[in-house]
This record gives structure tokens, C-alpha cells and sequence, in this order.
């Protein structure tokens, strides 16, 4: 996504200095999928981030109730590890989040300048 956002936004910057009617529908039309896009992952990382502070919960509360046996320690440290990869895929996630809101943003300060609007 990222590619395809920057390589619309070179598109569209060389396309700003002669804009046409038909340029300027088509930049709506591409700013609709990218902010739709945007939208999309902004609840797709907000509902990782709810997972990962609900097993973080779930882990601390685990680590601090149970007593220390074989089972236990197994499901604690199971726990853990999904705890772990929640939080990786959360930072990847914001990572790529946050490149596309940037974009997005870039497009829309684009939007003046196809539709001569200064």
C-alpha cells in the first residue's frame, strides 16, 4: 500500500501543474479509496491494540494469581507469548497506519491545487 500511495502522490504532483477535469475526478475518486483505506486500518489496529492490553491484563493478573505448577506455568507462559505477538503486530501495524495517514494527508493538500484553488 505504501508503494502504491507514493507512487499516486508522484503521479499526482506532476499531474497538479496541468490539472483537467478528468484529473481531478479521478483524484477524488483515489482520495475516497485511500481515506476508505485509511478508515479500515485505523479500526483494524485499534481492535489489536484492545487485544493486546486485554491479554496484557489477562497475562499480569495470570503471572500474579497462579501458583507455580507445571499447567500453570504453561498456560502463563502461553499467555505470554500471545501477549508478545500482539504486541509486535500492533507496532507493525501503527508503523503502517502512520504511513498512510501521512499520505493521505499529502493528497489532500494536493486537492487545492488540482481544483485551482489556491
Amino acid at each position: 500500500m505504501e508503494k502504491k500511495l507514493k507512487a499516486y502522490t508522484d503521479f499526482i504532483k506532476a499531474a497538479s501543474s496541468h490539472p483537467t477535469p478528468e484529473i481531478a475526478t479521478y483524484h477524488a475518486t483515489m482520495l475516497r479509496q485511500f481515506q476508505h483505506e485509511r478508515f479500515i486500518h485505523l479500526i483494524i489496529t485499534m481492535f489489536f491494540a484492545l487485544f493486546l492490553i486485554i491479554f496484557f491484563i489477562f497475562t499480569s493478573v495470570l503471572f500474579l494469581t497462579l501458583s507455580p505448577s507445571l499447567w500453570s506455568n504453561i498456560f502463563c507462559y502461553s499467555s505470554a507469548t500471545i501477549t508478545l505477538i500482539l504486541f509486535a503486530t500492533t507496532l507493525f501495524y501503527i508503523h503502517h497506519y502512520y504511513k498512510l495517514e501521512n499520505g493521505v494527508q499529502q493528497l489532500e493538500a494536493l486537492t487545492p491545487k488540482i481544483h485551482k484553488i489556491t
